[in-house]
């Protein structure tokens, strides 16, 4: 093993916790899609599985449903992503729950004899998955007509478009306003059920938006969803919430050349050497998840708690950086590629900076074939 993801057990539990304060008293739903935001779906799984109180789990797709009832989490999932008319039988099968938001769906679904339980989606703003508050009049009234009536529709969800990413919640609030009509006219008609629209910036900024359940993903794993979220949470508590990053992507040395001044560096001959240089190649590149376009900014990893420069452009399974000043350095010594090093830390929010997207493309873009390990 030269590449791994360790996942932090008590920085898992320690995020869980802050938002159970924040969110209370509703309920938390962890959301570990996307191969738990690139952290390992089993590895959190497993985890999670050991809190008694958790009775909710947010997932994409039917496939990681299934694959959670494999690991043996037998309690309650929500896939929050599309599903299809085919899916039904599966879904019933593994007893999740599933969101319902269009037409076609919905009278695929009325027609069965045993519906599998539903959460009504309300397309609120994002254009996206749902109903709009123009079609909810049509949706509920045909809910309220047929043989099950609301029996199977468990609850009623929406997404927000635009918290993390501003400072003004205007849009946000238009969406809360237009949802809870929605709910009126489904209530109306006969629903019963509960409610939930925070995902993890609308839990830690908007109180009115918790409702009885909050979905959170991203900062389940540490992870502030934008620089705008922190600023405005700041501006708002007199503490800052203790999320604590779970992941720590390391890999190791695998050799050591000098490098004469002159000498060109990696692929298009993009860096070319000034003076004698010391470099470690590091096997990891872009397939394992490291994005290319990160080496043409002045991007760095972290060696025994030191900054070292990346040189030359990002391979597909290689990387070269500059360890000149590094004493002692050699061979398998443990490169941090994400996460802390002695007094140093280098974010996910870094390296995305560098590569010119988000946090969030970079931790599930890590290759999912990379062992994740789980620490204490």
């Amino acid at each position: 093993m030269h590449t791994w993801i360790e996942i932090s057990k008590s920085a898992l539990i320690n995020n869980l916790a802050v938002f159970r304060q924040e969110a209370s008293p509703a309920n938390v739903m962890p959301v570990i899609k996307s191969n738990a935001y690139g952290h390992g779906l089993k590895e959190v799984a497993e985890i999670l599985n050991a809190d008694q109180n958790i009775e909710w789990i947010g997932v994409n797709s039917l496939v990681e449903a299934e694959d959670l009832r494999g690991f043996g989490y037998n309690r309650k999932i929500l896939i929050v992503g599309p599903t299809f008319e085919s899916d039904f039988d599966k879904i019933l099968e593994l007893d999740v729950r599933f969101v319902l938001g269009h037409f076609h769906l919905l009278e695929a679904w009325l027609k069965l004899e045993n519906p599998p339980v539903c959460h009504i989606k309300i397309d609120t703003g994002m254009s996206r998955q749902g109903f709009t508050l123009r079609e909810s009049p049509a949706a509920a009234s045909l809910i309220k007509s047929s043989k099950h009536g609301f029996d199977k529709v468990e609850a009623m969800s929406t997404h927000f478009a635009n918290v993390e990413d501003v400072l003004e919640h205007d849009y946000a609030n238009l969406q809360l306003a237009e949802f809870e009509e929605a709910v009126k006219v489904f209530k109306n008609n006969g629903f019963d059920g509960f409610t939930h629209a925070a995902s993890s910036a609308s839990t830690l900024l908007l109180p009115t938006s918790r409702f009885d359940l909050v979905r959170v993903g991203i900062s389940l794993y540490g992870l502030w969803p934008s620089k705008a979220t922190r600023l405005s949470y700041k501006g708002s508590h007199s503490s800052m919430a203790n999320l604590k990053p779970v992941l720590c992507w390391k890999t190791k040395i695998a050799q050591i050349k000098d490098v004469e001044a002159g000498k060109y560096v990696g692929y298009g001959c993009s860096f070319r050497a000034q003076k004698d240089m010391k470099l470690a190649v590091l096997p990891v590149g872009y397939f394992e998840g490291l994005p290319r376009l990160a080496s043409m900014k002045q991007s760095y990893v972290l060696v025994s708690g030191q900054r070292c420069s990346v040189v030359g452009r990002i391979c597909m399974n290689m990387m070269m950086v500059d360890v000149t000043h590094i004493d002692n350095v050699k061979v398998e010594d443990t490169v941090v590629l994400l996460g802390r090093s002695k007094d140093e830390t280098l974010s996910a929010s870094d390296v995305a900076e560098w590569a010119e997207t988000i946090h969030y493309e970079l931790v599930t873009g890590i290759n999912q074939s990379l062992e994740r390990l789980i620490v204490e």
